[in-house]
């Protein structure tokens, strides 16, 4: 990672719009809208990487209640959702920065396992994940974008 100073916060709702930073809100409209309205009604909580200047470089959330069955256990095993980094910034330790932090959150909280679904196609991710301890397997099934890999770590 370079030298900048990186912080990580909570995202507030109000500062939703400035996610569009990192990744393109307006390609897929509904996407954008279920965010918004999961962090509004308490199912998913984001955590923004933020430069010195207060610019956006990276997001992870955590949802409470997914989509997929067996991805999220009450108290005990939350989803992790849409880690994004800016393409410009990726490579630079962002991405692990901001899971160290959501790791963090999560034993604070009393959760005991953590679940993500990643692209096959997507190795760097891949690399990245098992690199941080998502070494089982949860689910694999075709998605809208190709085939997902769903994973768990123990916290």
């Amino acid at each position: 990672m370079n030298d900048a100073k990186l912080s990580i916060e909570k995202l507030n709702l109000e500062d939703f719009e400035k996610c569009q930073n990192i990744w393109d809100m307006q390609s897929d409209p509904k996407h954008k809208d279920k965010f918004y309205n999961d962090i509004k009604n308490g199912n998913r909580i984001t955590f923004i990487c933020k430069n010195e200047n207060g610019g956006f470089l990276g997001e992870g959330s955590l949802v409470f209640n997914g989509e997929y069955e067996n991805f999220t256990i009450p108290n005990e095993r939350i989803y992790l959702s849409h880690l994004h980094v800016k393409p410009e910034c990726r490579g630079q330790g962002i991405g692990s920065l901001l899971c160290d932090h959501i790791f963090g959150y999560c034993k604070k909280n009393g959760y005991s396992e953590i679940s993500l679904v990643v692209l096959l196609s997507n190795f760097r991710a891949l690399k990245l994940y098992h690199r941080l301890g998502f070494t089982t397997i949860l689910d694999l099934f075709e998605g809208d974008d190709g085939e997902n890999l769903g994973m768990l770590k123990k916290l």
